[in-house]
């Protein structure tokens, strides 16, 4: 019966919510962005990083891992990533 409701609101002319694009498959602008194109998109895809939704100390431990595992960026840069991070891909409001 859901159904039946469903695809009749759709055939009415109800468009339902708006589309959009849920993970954006490229990053977003800002100060970090060169640094996750260059640390993170070298093994991961945009979309996987953008899904995320980590506080400062989870992207930390994300970055400390990435770090084990071969990236090397300056303390600068690595303090410019995590701030990128967290601030477009941090907790989100529930």
């Amino acid at each position: 019966m859901v159904a039946i409701t469903a695809a009749a609101a759709v055939s009415a002319g109800d468009k339902g919510p708006p589309k959009r694009e849920v993970y954006p498959a490229q990053f977003p602008d800002g100060a970090g962005r060169p640094l996750a194109e260059r640390y993170c998109a070298i093994c991961h895809a945009p979309t996987l990083v953008t899904q995320q939704a980590k506080d400062s100390t989870g992207w930390e431990k994300t970055m400390a891992q990435m770090e084990k595992w071969g990236i090397q960026p300056t303390p600068a840069e690595h303090d410019s990533l995590r701030d990128y991070l967290v601030s477009h891909f941090g907790p989100r409001a529930r």
